[in-house]
């Protein structure tokens, strides 16, 4: 009895060891599922080396949109809705001379000193935008004496007036401002939508985290985003220049007509 169990336990462990080194063999041989494996990270590598030379030989625009989509496009659209209008606002402002307030401000000097003959026409022939209602305000003024009903009326006219410049100034501004809010956030939109269709290729590839797989996906993701920001960022810069400079114009009204107001009321009494 002792010996038919020394037979079977001898017997038991070969059959252990031989089933140990059969499977460390096996385990040396990789399967079908890691081959493709293998080759699916290598042709992602080699997609990834083949992007980075295409856009190293000119091809970083085709790129983009190709691997962008749809959101690449609507951001390319919201670039070329702000660009004219950019461009027309830059001409305008420049024709108008509004970061140029010198001789506006000579002028209300001027003004202070008590010489205002001729003061009204000069103001006319001031390319400023600004200019032509102050001549007015100052016309009016002298006429009326800025007091009781007449200078109640010459103050709702010039607060008309100043508020139609002002719209006008800002107009279109807003949409830099709408482009350059909405372009980052179409960016973000298309990283998104790629990083679920890299996760989603992961996700259904054999085996665990295919490295390369997913940091291919990821980095033709992040191009909308990059593309985004650099499309809001200059349109962002535009938008506060000119908005900077409607307020300045805003702020240089609210003084010259207030002090033209109140000078010439105490003018007006002091004759009375």
């Amino acid at each position: 009895m002792q010996v038919i169990y020394a037979k079977s336990a001898r017997w038991f462990s070969f059959l252990v060891f031989t089933a140990l080194l059969f499977s460390f063999a096996a385990s040396l041989v990789p399967d079908a599922a890691m081959s493709q494996k293998a080759l699916d990270i290598a042709e992602a590598v080699g997609a990834a080396e083949a992007a980075q030379d295409a856009s190293s030989d000119g091809g970083f625009w085709s790129l983009l949109f190709e691997k962008g989509g749809a959101v690449t496009w609507i951001i390319a659209l919201l670039s070329a809705v702000g660009l004219p209008i950019a461009a027309v606002k830059i001409f305008q402002f420049m024709r108008m001379q509004i970061w140029r307030p010198r001789e506006i401000e000579a002028a209300m000097l001027r003004y202070r000193t008590g010489d205002v003959r001729g003061l009204a026409g000069e103001l006319e022939d001031i390319a400023h935008p600004a200019a032509p209602l102050i001549a007015y305000a100052i016309a009016e003024a002298n006429r009326s004496g800025a007091t009781g009903e007449a200078g109640e009326l010459l103050r709702e006219e010039t607060s008309r007036r100043a508020q139609y410049l002002l719209r006008h100034l800002g107009g279109n501004i807003w949409v830099l401002e709408l482009i350059a809010a909405s372009a980052p956030l179409f960016g973000l939109l298309g990283t998104v939508l790629g990083m679920i269709v890299a996760f989603q290729g992961v996700g259904q590839g054999a085996g665990g985290a295919d490295t390369a797989l997913l940091a291919s996906g990821i980095w033709e993701a992040l191009l909308t985003t990059a593309f985004g920001l650099a499309v809001a960022l200059p349109f962002s810069i535009l938008a506060a220049v000119f908005n900077n400079a409607v307020d300045s114009t805003r702020d240089l009204l609210e003084d010259a007509l207030t002090e033209i107001m109140v000078r010439s009321a105490s003018v007006a009494k002091a004759r009375g």
